[in-house]
């Protein structure tokens, strides 16, 4: 008999809304799958008769029996429960940690954000993100995270397809999109997707609520810090939809708590807004709109005045030609600005202002073979347009002298293709391939060296000037994604992955942490593209009737071209960033593990990672170094990191979250000594990031308290109540050294060094399990 493949759509009953990570399992072929982000999956089955199992956090499960004639569409609408708190909950995606064949992977949805400790009274995505193994922050107050011991400009976040230049909202503490929307996020690490590309570390991919097919519903909430508002509902019943959220902050009062005096006598606020639109044109075909906008405007003193924020729009079409092929068009766009004034130095004040815009084409299909094959395919253009703006003197006494730093264009093309196939009922192997190229356009101005020596002002030999849109440089890469899943029993399995990828634009930043101010660059005819090599291993079990699954995974990365900055390097000096660049060579390697529960009155995980990375800068043609050649911790080598993330329910009104966390302190280069020339007094310093700051500890605590339970109510409401770092420990943010009468003293930084406590009152049309 010939196989037929069954479509099908999980929804919400209440709302219309299509369900991801719902599980569905055919006992008799011991055949399971899970619904992806738009709530489909596909089975290949034969006729005939079968149960089936299906099962979504927070619904209530599904037991029937399918009668297979022939290929056809299913529709799965499942109801909402007040789970009783001694049942096991399923959570999202289950399956995955053993029968996929992703690594290195995660996939959390809304509820998990419920259920980690407050943040400055905020569910933060990115901060639950910064709990799971092998992500780490250079420490608070620090925009976004850091992958198994890359940069940070090596993430790619996407919010419904629309890329995110700058994640964060005050230099870190937030988010800079509102959880409100938020309804699923997927962290790729290893095993990357041919799908994916642009970025070496990893890929943070968002999905938004569509907006509830069914009736209206809103809610609001109030914190010591901010507040926001958001809404959603019909536009025509069952048809399309409409969702809004809002926020902003009046967070001045925070900064009165740090022990800076410049940060005390700061002032801070920011608000983002988004939007989507959904419309169900058919069975087969969906349009989704989705916008963004974010700004932020930090003072800090009388030193600096920041004025930043992100933009962005995805319009996406997905449309089901037949049972076997389905596929996406999205059109989309972003944009990241800052303006930056800096008032240190009366004579010296300058302002700067920044510009980055992303337009993007972009297409996927899937196509499901009669046998064990799913393919996937797709290509993708990007055209960005970078305004690196001018230095301007700022006030009547500053002797800054203007500088424009010019514009830059470049065209960022792709094209892939990718198999799994299931070439025995234990053994999986997913093979895929992204071609990428690169191409720098001008208007632009290129200094030539003499060959054999450091690209520096005295070795000009020559400038080349490109017109509007004239080709400057091309590159190219082949990008070879591998992976293999081997089950040893229904619930353990071993898997191995190997993939390359390119990224032709980095994070020029002189800090650690991103800024504000930090400037994306592309690659250019001097400045060549980074690319990786990423190999990893590793061991998955369920426990499945505990509710427990487990994972052990060693990874080991080399990179190529990474951009390091030479000592005393800047970003305004002029146009010519490749006379303050170096490449340089990254080894990172390490092993994660990780034991989670998802079942009972006490659930969460614990993650422990051990890791290295280094850096290499060593150029024997043009004799350039860093750190006289040899192999130095990067900047975010961090060997032990220690993740606890604990929930407890006592009851359905109450409950209780904490979180511990421990890191090794990161890499810092220290002044080690002054010496004397003609009684002029110079700095020694140490080799790079021959040091340590400080090991970083955290406990946070936090509590739920809902309103009545009564099943018929117009509003519920809730509070959520915490405390950010209880032991109030003065973790180090940096160490700096100052010259006082002629003797360096060092000096801690800490952004908290006590106890936050927060509160915040939450509302919502509805009863307790209303979204």
């Amino acid at each position: 008999m010939v196989d037929s493949i069954i479509s099908s759509i999980s929804r919400i009953v209440e709302s219309g809304e299509p369900l991801i990570g719902t599980t569905v399992y055919v006992k008799s072929l011991a055949l399971g799958a899970s619904t992806g982000s738009n709530g489909r999956f596909d089975l290949l089955i034969a006729p005939g008769s079968y149960g089936v199992d299906c099962q979504s956090m927070g619904m209530e499960s599904l037991h029937f029996t399918l009668v297979v004639h022939s290929g056809g569409d299913l529709d799965l609408s499942m109801k909402r429960t007040l789970i009783p708190i001694d049942e096991v909950v399923v959570t999202a995606g289950r399956q995955d940690n053993v029968s996929g064949s992703q690594m290195g992977y995660e996939r959390l949805n809304y509820s998990v954000l419920k259920q980690v400790p407050l943040v400055m009274g905020e569910r933060d995505i990115l901060n639950v993100v910064k709990l799971l193994p092998g992500v780490q922050s250079v420490g608070e107050g620090s925009a976004g995270f850091n992958v198994r011991g890359s940069g940070a400009d090596q993430n790619m976040i996407y919010i419904n397809k629309v890329p995110v230049y700058n994640s964060s909202h005050l230099f870190g503490f937030f988010t800079a999109f509102s959880p409100e929307l938020v309804k699923d996020f997927t962290l790729y690490k290893s095993n990357l997707p041919a799908s994916f590309g642009g970025r070496l570390a990893s890929f943070f991919d968002i999905n938004t609520k569509q907006g509830n097919m069914k009736r209206f519903t809103a809610r609001a909430g109030i914190s010591t810090v901010s507040a926001y508002a958001a809404a959603e509902g019909p536009i025509r019943k069952d048809k399309s939809s409409i969702a809004l959220s809002f926020r902003t902050t009046y967070s001045d009062w925070m900064l009165n708590l740090m022990e800076d005096p410049q940060l005390r006598n700061s002032e801070a606020s920011f608000y983002d807004l988004s939007g989507v639109y959904t419309l169900n044109a058919s069975d087969k075909t969906r349009l989704r709109a989705f916008g963004y906008l974010s700004r932020d405007h930090f003072k800090m003193g009388t030193l600096n005045e920041y004025d930043y924020g992100n933009s962005g729009a995805a319009v996406d079409l997905h449309h089901r030609f037949n049972p076997r092929l389905g596929g996406t068009l999205a059109l989309i766009y972003s944009q990241y600005q800052f303006e930056n004034k800096d008032t240190q130095v009366l004579s010296a004040r300058y302002e700067h202002e920044y510009r980055i815009n992303h337009y993007e084409l972009k297409s996927d299909f899937t196509w499901l073979s009669m046998g064990r094959h799913k393919v996937t395919f797709g290509t993708s253009g990007i055209y960005y347009r970078l305004d690196r703006g001018g230095i301007e003197p700022y006030g009547s006494a500053s002797l800054t002298e203007p500088l424009d730093l010019g514009l830059e264009n470049g065209i960022e093309a792709s094209v892939y293709v990718a198999d799994e196939i299931s070439l025995t009922d234990r053994l999986n192997v997913y093979a895929g391939l992204r071609i990428s190229s690169f191409f720098a356009l001008g208007p632009s101005e290129v200094l030539t060296y003499s060959p054999g020596m450091p690209k520096e002002e005295d070795n000009i030999l020559d400038t080349m000037y490109f017109g509007s849109g004239e080709l400057s440089k091309a590159y190219y890469g082949f990008e070879p994604r591998v992976s293999l899943r081997y089950l040893l029993a229904d619930n353990s399995s071993l898997k191995a992955s190997y993939n390359r990828g390119y990224q032709y634009l980095f994070m020029m930043s002189n800090t650690i942490a991103m800024a504000p101010t930090d400037q994306w660059k592309l690659s250019d005819y001097h400045l060549e593209p980074q690319y990786l090599d990423q190999l990893s291993i590793g061991y998955y079990k369920d426990f499945y009737y505990s509710g427990m699954n487990a994972s052990v995974e060693i990874y080991r990365k080399w990179g190529h071209n990474i951009v390091e900055f030479r000592d005393g390097a800047s970003l305004t000096r002029g146009l010519h960033l490749e006379s303050e660049t170096l490449p340089g060579k990254q080894t990172a390697y390490g092993v994660e593990t990780m034991i989670r529960k998802d079942a009972g009155t006490l659930n969460g995980w614990v993650s422990y990672t051990w890791s290295r990375s280094y850096m290499q800068v060593d150029i024997p043609e043009t004799n350039e170094q860093i750190n006289g050649g040899v192999t130095y911790p990067s900047n975010f080598d961090r060997p032990h990191n220690f993740s606890l993330v604990l929930n407890y329910k006592r009851g359905r009104r109450v409950s209780l979250s904490a979180n511990l966390v421990y890191m090794t302190g990161r890499p810092v280069t220290y002044p080690v000594s002054v010496y004397y020339e003609y009684e002029i007094p110079y700095i020694d310093y140490s080799e790079r990031n021959q040091y340590r700051i400080p090991d970083y500890f955290r406990i946070d605590l936090s509590m739920n308290i809902e309103g009545s339970l009564r099943k018929r109510k117009k509003f519920h409401s809730f509070w959520m109540i915490g405390v950010y770092n209880l032991t109030g420990r003065d973790n180090a943010y940096s160490v700096y050294f100052q010259n006082e009468s002629g003797l360096i003293r060092g000096y801690k930084l800490s952004i908290f060094a006590q106890p936050i406590p927060t509160i915040s009152w939450n509302l919502r049309l509805g009863n307790y399990a209303s979204e």
